[in-house]
């Protein structure tokens, strides 16, 4: 079967692994759900809607389908042992799919609380469950099935809307007026007209109008606001593998935290198409997917996700510090971890205004098979420059590199140059610059200058890819805390010896801790801190011992010593809910201390 729609074809990928469950695992399930019949016709979930309980089939069969402009489309039919559930089970996101008995029996039908508590006992389950809806939800992306975004390839508003879908790993179909006859059909059917794109057709029929991300998001299920009225105990900016990190501890540990993000979880990481080298994974691990696992992790310790919102200042000047955010909210807290990364560097090349819908920063953005065999330049010797052309390249698209230097070794892993020395497709520019950009109505050539001679050549290219390096995303710190000359925020030691012999150290009698700043109690950890390590391990690293130094600073400030109790029953029942957990007799104690 070919998706229809979408420019030139491809073929259904396999159907993911069905996910049977034993018969011990389902014994394990009885104890948490109620059996009950079934009906032929009965609708177990809708897409649209938000949320449903987790149903085994004990017997008779169950077909998952989907709809477009009243049409129906069956994706898979389940069978007894098999489990009715994808991703959208644990991150309440909007159903993408409907579930109707084709062949009546019983379902075993189990809450989510109760779930994530019998998970929570049995590891293999868990296991098996989660990489099955993992699989699942790859798979619908795969099939072409969730949001329809109807828009122009040069609307920055699409491409805007497009990179969002991705970042947040929203199954989408992207159909451009004019091109794709889908896109004409589902407009005329909308009764819109291709000058209001771009339009975003969700599943469920809800129609959304040149959308922003916000009301996307809202619209998707994915994100929430700040818990109205609630002091954090730790609010995270930033959910990049350092936030992410630091969230699963302190949300483990008992302390009421929120992750807020301007655009979607993961960072830049969840724009990797494989991480190879990061320890207990010997065969790697795609960036979306360990993006996708700390994101679940992060919810099921209840940790609050706000997004997307982005930090715009944060005031120090009471006792309470306060973020604030674009969308107009702030947020109080007890303590900051700063934890925003850094943004992609841009370059000046001549033309690039006019053809900023096929430049990507990432190569997420031109995901959707718009690129099948067409040539592409990459900015950059990077990492990210690196995976950016393997993963092109490797889909049939040739790739030349541009870099600046005489050769990729100072810049970019060994693993990754040997896999482009070996790769026909990719042919490296060395002391060379991208200096203009062309076309008629979209991408068409890039002119690459010498360095040296100063002499130009013009390659085709329909995408320019530029990844070369990056600049800190710390400008909404303005200067309410110490920063280095290239705008990285100074910790510990970075703070220099004076800092000591100063206020408040002077008053609080003690040194700022490893990767506290200058104002005790905000913390920067990753790419954004002065000094570290830019690699995914150094960050996760950093996230979780900024929560041993967040207990740290509460703790004294309370008079009392903060300890966690790890994964309380508490956390099970309220995980991916936005109202965090409080537990323990030490946090209540805490609280008590902190009103005094």
């Amino acid at each position: 079967m070919n998706v229809p729609g979408e420019r030139g074809q491809r073929d259904e990928p396999p159907l993911p692994d069905p996910g049977k469950l034993t018969d011990d695992q389902i014994a394990t399930l009885r104890g948490a759900g109620e059996v009950r019949p079934t009906v032929a016709g009965e609708v177990l979930f809708r897409e649209g809607d938000y949320g449903y309980d987790f149903s085994v089939i004990l017997s008779g069969r169950v077909r998952v389908v989907d709809h477009q402009a009243g049409v129906e489309r069956e994706l898979v039919t389940g069978g007894p042992g098999e489990f009715v559930a994808e991703l959208n089970l644990l991150t309440r996101e909007r159903l993408f799919t409907t579930a109707v008995v084709s062949e009546p029996g019983e379902i075993l039908v189990v809450p989510l609380a109760r779930l994530l508590q019998a998970i929570s006992r049995d590891e293999a389950l868990g296991v098996q469950i989660l990489q099955t809806a993992l699989n699942r939800r790859q798979w619908l992306a795969q099939v072409g099935t969730g949001l329809r975004i109807i828009g122009a390839h040069s609307s920055a508003e699409t491409q805007q809307l497009l990179e969002f879908a991705a970042r947040n790993r929203l199954p989408h179909i992207w159909f451009e007026p004019g091109v794709d006859a889908a896109a004409d059909a589902v407009l005329a059917h909308h009764s819109l007209t291709p000058e209001q794109a771009p339009i975003v057709v969700m599943r469920g029929g809800d129609v959304l109008v040149r959308p922003s991300n916000a009301e996307l998001a809202r619209a998707a299920g994915v994100g929430a606001g700040p818990a109205p009225g609630l002091t954090y105990d730790v609010v995270i900016v930033g959910a990049g593998p350092a936030g992410l990190a630091a969230a699963v501890y302190g949300a483990s540990e008992g302390l009421s935290t929120a992750v807020v993000d301007e655009l979607a979880v993961g960072g830049q990481i969840a724009t990797t198409s494989k991480v190879e080298n990061y320890l207990g994974f010997p065969l790697g691990i795609s960036g979306e997917e360990f993006a996708m696992r700390a994101f679940l992790q992060v919810l099921r310790f209840g940790a609050s996700i706000v997004l997307p919102a982005a930090a715009t200042g944060l005031s120090v000047d009471g006792v309470i510090p306060v973020v604030h955010l674009d969308t107009g909210e702030d947020i109080a807290t007890r303590s900051v971890i700063i934890a925003t990364g850094a943004s992609y560097r841009r370059i000046d090349a001549a033309g690039l205004g006019r053809f900023g819908a096929s430049v990507f920063y990432t190569p997420l953005a031109a995901h959707g098979g718009k690129l099948a065999g067409e040539p592409v330049v990459i900015a950059g010797g990077g990492n990210s420059a690196g995976q950016a052309a393997v993963e092109v390249a490797d889909s049939g698209n040739s790739v030349t590199i541009v870099i600046r230097g005489p050769d990729l070794d100072a810049t970019m892993s060994r693993y990754l140059i040997e896999r482009i020395d070996v790769q026909p497709l990719i042919t490296v520019r060395t002391r060379s610059a991208v200096c203009e950009v062309g076309g008629s109505d979209r991408l068409q050539w890039v002119d690459i200058e010498d360095i040296d001679t100063g002499g130009r050549d013009r390659v085709p290219a329909e995408a320019l890819f530029v990844l070369i390096g990056a600049q800190p995303h710390t400008q909404w710190l303005g200067t309410t805390v110490m920063r280095d000359q290239s705008g990285y925020v100074r910790t510990g030691p970075e703070l220099g010896a004076e800092a000591r012999r100063q206020q408040p150290w002077t008053v609080l009698d003690r040194d700022p801790y490893l990767l506290e700043t200058s104002v005790p109690g905000i913390f920067a950890v990753g790419d954004a801190r002065s000094g570290s390590v830019k690699r995914v391990a150094s960050a996760v690293g950093e996230g979780s011992m900024a929560i041993r130094f967040v207990s740290e600073y509460l703790g004294r400030r309370a008079g009392i010593a903060v300890t966690g109790r790890g994964l309380t029953e508490g956390h099970l029942v309220s995980a991916l809910s936005a109202a965090p957990a409080y537990n323990s007799a030490a946090r209540q104690q805490y609280h008590a201390a902190i009103e005094r």
